[in-house]
C-alpha cells in the first residue's frame, strides 16, 4: 500500500498543472554525456535573456566611464556603475556555464547584437543616474521573474536563477532605493552651490563603498 501511495505521489510531482508531463527533451546516445534532459522552452527564455544582460552590461560601462572622466570627476558613483557592470556581465556568463552544464548546444540564436543606441544614457545629472539605474535594475529583475516563469517545469533551471542572479538583483534594487533616499536627505534644505557641495560629499560616501 505504501508503495503505491510513493508511486502516485511520484507520478503527480512529474506532471504539470494541465496533466502533461514536462518535455525534457532527454537524448541517449554513444558516448558522454549519454543523456541530456531539458526543457526548450526554459532553455530558449535563458538565451534571449542573456542579450538583456549584456546590454545592462553596456550601458552600467557608459555610465561609469562618464562619471569618471576629469570633467565630471565623480569616481564615488564612476566606480558603483562599473561593478553593476561587472555583475550584470557576470550573471551572462553563469547563464552560458549554466546552459553549457546543461549540455545545450550554443547556436546562432545566441549571437550577440551590439546596439548602441541602447548604450546611451539619457541623463547626466547624478541623481538621475541613479534613478535610472534602478529602473534598469527593476527591468532586468521582471525579465528574469519571465524566465523562471518560463523554467517552472525545470526545477534545476528555476533554481538557478532564482539563487544567486534573482537574490542579487533584489539586492541591487535595494541599495539603489537606500543610496537615492540617502542622497535626497543630503540634498534637502540645500541651494545653489550647496547642491553642488551634497553631491560631493555623498559621492564620498560611495567610493568608501557605503552604497
Amino acid at each position: 500500500m505504501n508503495r503505491l501511495v510513493l508511486s502516485i505521489i511520484a507520478l503527480a510531482g512529474c506532471l504539470t498543472v494541465n496533466g502533461e508531463a514536462p518535455d525534457f527533451n532527454c537524448k541517449r546516445g554513444v558516448g558522454y554525456p549519454k543523456e541530456v534532459c531539458y526543457v526548450p522552452e526554459c532553455t530558449d527564455a535563458i538565451k534571449a535573456h542573456i542579450q538583456h544582460e549584456f546590454n545592462a552590461a553596456f550601458k552600467y560601462m557608459y555610465m561609469g566611464a562618464y562619471f569618471g572622466q576629469d570633467t565630471v570627476n565623480r569616481p564615488g558613483l564612476s566606480k558603483f556603475l562599473l561593478e553593476a557592470a561587472s555583475e550584470e556581465r557576470s550573471h551572462a556568463i553563469q547563464m552560458l556555464d549554466y546552459l553549457n552544464l546543461r549540455g545545450i548546444k550554443l547556436d546562432s540564436t545566441l549571437d550577440y547584437k551590439f546596439d548602441p543606441d541602447t548604450m546611451l544614457s539619457s541623463t547626466t545629472g547624478y541623481k538621475e543616474t541613479l534613478e535610472e539605474a534602478l529602473n534598469m535594475e527593476i527591468e532586468v529583475t521582471d525579465l528574469i521573474n519571465n524566465v523562471v516563469i518560463k523554467c517552472s517545469d525545470d526545477y534545476h533551471g528555476a533554481d538557478v536563477f532564482t539563487n544567486p542572479i534573482l537574490d542579487e538583483q533584489h539586492d541591487g534594487v535595494r541599495k539603489l532605493q537606500g543610496a537615492i533616499r540617502s542622497f535626497n536627505d543630503l540634498l534637502a534644505g540645500h541651494t545653489g552651490n550647496g547642491l553642488q557641495l551634497a553631491e560631493y560629499l555623498f559621492d564620498k560616501k560611495m567610493m568608501s563603498g557605503e552604497f
